[in-house]
């Protein structure tokens, strides 16, 4: 993404109440059922070993692992536990907080990030979720340098270690106590100025729903999506029932996103759910699609 485009964005983002995506064929879908991922935050009130188990014997391929159920073990325990499960991690959530909120300095942010980098390198993941800190009384642009400084120097270490970042934006309220990136520009602005190949972005469907030309913001921003958050979850029997969005999932894959769709859903009856039933629900909606595979 560049400033140039950035600085159209500014003009002809959320100009159109509706995502317009044109599909080069109108026939063609993306197949969700080696693609998709279940991250624990979803899977609540499972352990480390009974989420892997569950996926594990549903047949979800891959799992996204949360860094306070990691902590629940010993980490050595913890990587041990999913290489054995033979299950595949789309990303490790959350690393953050540079900007010194929530009772963390800059510097135990930094060594918190990259001792999650290193257990991500262990596993093999795809990538880990990071999320900014609140302003915490900054100003914003020394937000935004605490931020691009951190996201520089974990970007070598992530490098080093075989995964990659994926920064993450929330929008409000939600966002308070997390991030003051809360659109899609603002993140952008930032991975623009970090200029690190490590460095991306976490993309959640939902973020382009009033996007005007989303097939032309994707084409910009494809290199760019190191993950992509599932919110919602239907319990329908076809992926286009059952996923909110899922012509913006269709264009991420035709964009040229190769990586999993984690389910990372933040909801209390999500949570009090029968997770077992959840996981077959999503199963099955998966394998129902009948179009061609991506």
């Amino acid at each position: 993404m560049t400033k140039e485009l950035l600085s159209q964005r500014k003009v002809s983002s959320f100009s159109s109440p509706t995502s317009s995506i044109e599909c080069q064929n109108a026939n063609h879908s993306i197949s969700l059922f080696d693609r998709i991922s279940v991250h624990q935050i979803t899977t609540y009130h499972w352990s480390l070993k009974e989420s892997l188990l569950g996926l594990s014997s549903t047949g979800v391929p891959a799992i996204g692992l949360w860094n306070r159920k990691i902590l629940d073990v010993e980490p050595a325990q913890a990587a041990e536990l999913v290489i054995d499960s033979g299950m595949k991690v789309s990303t490790i959530s959350l690393a953050g907080g540079f900007t010194g909120g929530n009772e963390y300095s800059y510097k135990e942010a930094i060594s918190d990030a990259i001792q999650i980098i290193k257990f991500g390198g262990q596993v093999n993941a795809a990538a880990v979720q990071v999320v900014s800190g609140p302003r915490a009384g900054h100003t914003r642009n020394h937000a935004k340098k605490l931020t691009i400084d951190a996201l520089k120097r974990l970007g070598d270490t992530a490098a080093l270690h075989g995964t990659k970042l994926a920064l993450k934006t929330m929008p409000l309220p939600l966002a308070e106590n997390w991030t003051f990136l809360n659109s899609l520009d603002s993140a952008l602005e930032i991975i623009d100025a970090c200029n690190h190949p490590a460095v991306g972005i976490a993309l959640d469907p939902t973020q382009l729903c009033h996007e005007n030309k989303v097939q032309d913001l994707l084409s910009e921003i494809a290199s760019l999506i190191n993950s992509v958050q599932i919110s919602e979850f239907n319990s329908d029997t076809t992926p286009q029932n059952s996923f909110s969005n899922f012509d913006i999932i269709e264009a991420i894959a035709d964009a040229g996103y190769d990586g999993f769709f984690d389910l990372e859903i933040w909801s209390e009856q999500v949570w009090r759910s029968d997770y077992p039933n959840l996981l077959s629900q999503l199963r099955l909606a998966c394998q129902t699609e009948t179009s061609s595979e991506f």
